[in-house]
């Protein structure tokens, strides 16, 4: 036993000698649901020691469970003031920051929780839950597996770590996982809605389907099941279901996640109902809400795509040496939403093309977020392209990463992260071999594909903003005029419109492109089981139909300010 274990032994020990019989109690009663007996006896251990941690720990806990979650931090902020190393509180803080999309506030409370504890499960818990929600799937898996190798039988680490896994592109092991959980803890809601998630990304709709709806109508005041209740054309709302989440819409304590995701199951509902007024407005209800969370910086975004331009209109002394290309990556890059998805579902239905996913390796190996860059990651990029040594380093990382998604020892592996077309300047550098495909839809078509959709995450906080979205489509079309004017010839545009109407025609000039042989089952890209992580992952596993197209017109009323900013 160290220093550091036997300092916490000795601090364990002597809570263990001194804790009070009615904090004993409360939790007791407070692990079965028993909340109102249990908060009067915390309040009561309180009542004669004001400055007790773990009462003011559980009392943040308790408020947590029951959805009040302004009480909570506050109860956590007084915990923290009794004990600031209070490493337990930091992370029960780190998971209202998390729940209110503050991930950098998040951060810090975990990170200091970890430092003060490193064998803390929740905290590891948290931090791979914080890289999960940020899209950081190494991290994420790292995390979860230090979980596991402390506590290898934990339900919380084994459902964090098969989270870990999907977004690694390990699905199908996740889904094993996830159905294990589901049936050691048939109660816990959480692991249902991580295992319906699961199977609509491998096209598992029915059983994806089951869940929600079995969830919904055993308990239908359980926001868990909400919106994959009302995505299934099949279900219906009645009046009690609607009047009860239109009350919760009007509770001024209602959480930000609660209030986006109630606003948007009810724009999924009555889109399917072919409701469209009230539909609509549903959807503006939840974006304007979603935006709050967090304001889009596009003075930042306009000023980083300008310096791009600066830095690859100069001439960069770089040719990459002669090798054996084991794996040539194709990017398939656009704005999200512009058929990408789709493109990627055509190319991996080839024998000799492994569909990989969106990959950040770009943005890991250039050290550059891909939206919202800090100057100090600007700064960076511009010192690598300066460097012959670093340009090298950047393309064998690139390849080595890659290597690793090769499913089927494919000759070509997709990159599908849409936003790559900002790096297409540093792909022509590094990856000269690289096949570069940029998707483009009708712009009006691609914004409202946006702004309906419900991110997972923050990233792209632009498309929650009518003003905002158009602003930004128009500096992705400013800067692809930039690539083309060097690089026309390299990239092929996949216009979605005449690939809906004219399929097998733009299918056969996109696979010619690739330098490979036609192959029937191109065209029936429909049946391919790959995982699909996107906002397309229905749409994918159905033939090609042109349902999409000029859908906002349904809505026209409530895009006016998208439209005109466009226009």
């Amino acid at each position: 036993m160290n220093r550091h274990e036997r300092r916490r032994q000795k601090r364990s020990n002597k809570l263990n000698q001194t804790v009070n019989p009615d904090l004993l109690q409360g939790i007791k009663l407070h692990t079965n649901k028993n909340y109102k007996e249990a908060e009067v006896l915390y309040n009561r251990v309180l009542s004669s020691e004001p400055k007790n941690y773990e009462a003011l720990r559980h009392l943040g806990i308790l408020h947590q469970d029951l959805e009040e979650y302004e009480k909570a931090y506050n109860y956590f902020i007084q915990a923290l003031k009794t004990d600031p190393k209070g490493f337990q509180a930091l992370s029960n803080l780190a998971t209202i920051h998390l729940r209110n999309k503050n991930y950098e506030l998040a951060y810090k409370c975990l990170i200091n929780s970890y430092r003060i504890n490193s064998n803390y499960v929740p905290t590891i818990n948290n931090l791979a839950g914080y890289y999960h929600k940020v899209h950081d799937p190494k991290n994420a898996l790292h995390y979860s597996e230090l979980s596991l190798s402390i506590q290898p039988d934990n339900p919380l680490a084994l459902n964090q770590y098969a989270k870990a896994l999907i977004i690694n592109g390990q699905v199908e092991k996740a889904i094993g996982l996830l159905e294990k959980l589901n049936e050691d803890f048939p109660e816990n809601d959480n692991f249902k809605y991580d295992l319906s998630s699961a199977y609509r990304e491998m096209g598992e709709f029915k059983k994806a389907n089951k869940l929600s709806t079995d969830g919904f109508k055993k308990d239908y005041k359980n926001i868990t099941y909400f919106l994959g209740y009302t995505k299934n054309k099949d279900n219906k709302l009645n009046e009690k279901h609607i009047k009860y989440y239109n009350q919760q819409l009007e509770r001024e304590d209602l959480s930000l996640e609660d209030r986006v995701v109630i606003c948007h199951s009810f724009f999924e509902y009555f889109k399917n109902q072919k409701d469209y007024q009230k539909a609509g407005s549903y959807l503006v209800m939840g974006n304007d809400a979603q935006y709050t969370s967090k304001v889009f910086d596009i003075k930042s975004e306009k000023k980083f795509f300008e310096k791009l331009k600066i830095i690859f209109s100069k001439k960069i002394d770089f040719l990459c040496e002669d090798e054996v290309k084991k794996q040539i990556p194709i990017f398939v890059c656009g704005m999200p939403r512009s058929g990408t998805t789709l493109c990627e579902q055509i190319l991996s239905s080839h024998s000799k093309i492994t569909g990989a996913g969106e990959l950040d390796f770009l943005a890991e190996v250039s050290d550059t977020r891909l939206i919202q860059p800090t100057e100090e990651q600007v700064e960076n990029l511009e010192k690598i392209l300066r460097s012959k040594r670093d340009l090298k380093s950047a393309r064998t990382k690139y390849l080595e990463k890659l290597a690793q998604r090769d499913e089927k020892n494919s000759v070509y592996i997709c990159d599908k992260m849409p936003h790559n077309f900002i790096f297409i300047g540093l792909i022509k550098l590094i990856l000269p071999e690289a096949k570069i495909i940029y998707c483009k839809r009708d712009p009006i078509d691609n914004c409202f594909s946006l702004y309906s959709h419900k991110f997972v995450d923050v990233s792209h906080q632009y498309s929650y903003n009518q003003k905002m979205l158009a602003e930004y489509y128009k500096l992705h079309q400013l800067l692809m005029e930039f690539w083309f004017k060097d690089y026309a010839e390299d990239i092929f545009v996949l216009d979605n419109e005449e690939l809906v109407n004219n399929q097998e025609t733009i299918s056969k000039k996109l696979i010619e492109f690739c330098e490979l042989d036609w192959e029937e089952q191109c065209l029936e890209f429909h049946k391919n089981k790959r995982q699909v992580r996107t906002a397309s992952i229905e749409q994918v596993r159905k033939p090609m139909n042109n349902k999409s197209i000029g859908a906002w017109k349904k809505y026209e009323k409530y895009l006016s300010e998208m439209i005109a900013g466009l226009n």
